[in-house]
Parts: structure tokens; sequence; C-alpha cells
């Protein structure tokens, strides 16, 4: 599996609320088109959010990135966006754990 997170700073807290509402309505289910597997946003901060997309292969997390591109340059026009991406190495969750 391989991830891309995303670290995301908003202006306030309504702009990445607002934010995180419109990529729950419009962009969540076209990223899972585009072959993610999980997607899972954390708000850490009235105004900080971290989203993680796992993909199954670094080819399709690339495919997801190029069909983007576009989304995150505006999105970085409007708030502070750092991408960071890797090899998942450890993952559990209560449907993997045995």
């Amino acid at each position: 599996m391989y991830a891309r997170v995303a670290n995301i700073i908003a202006q306030n807290e309504l702009q990445l609320t607002m934010w995180i509402e419109t990529f729950k309505a419009i962009s969540a289910k076209p990223m899972s088109e585009f072959g993610s597997i999980q997607i899972t946003i954390t708000k850490s901060f009235p105004n900080k959010a971290i989203m993680m997309n796992v993909f199954p292969n670094k080819e399709t997390a690339d495919k997801a990135k190029k069909a983007v591109a576009e989304k995150i340059k505006q999105e970085r026009e409007m708030m502070k966006l750092e991408i960071s991406e890797g090899e998942v190495v450890f993952s559990q969750n209560s449907l993997t754990h045995e």
C-alpha cells in the first residue's frame, strides 16, 4: 500500500470546516474512483487537519495525484498545504487485526 498525507492549515476554523464539508460532498467519491482505498481526515486544531489517502500501490497514487493536480494548485492558493507520501509499512484496524 502507498499513502499520500496532506497537512492542511486554513486561515481559520470556518475555512477548514468549509473545506472538509466540500471535500466530503464533492471530492471523496472521485478519490475513491481514482483508486483510494481509504480516506481519513483528522482535525487536530480548529484550523488544522491531516488527510491521509491510502492507495493499493504507488502507480495508482500517482494517477490520482495527476488527476487532482489542478485542484491541489487551487487549494494551495487559499490555505497552506504540505503533502508527503510513501509506502505504508504498518496498518492495523478492527477489520485487519486478529
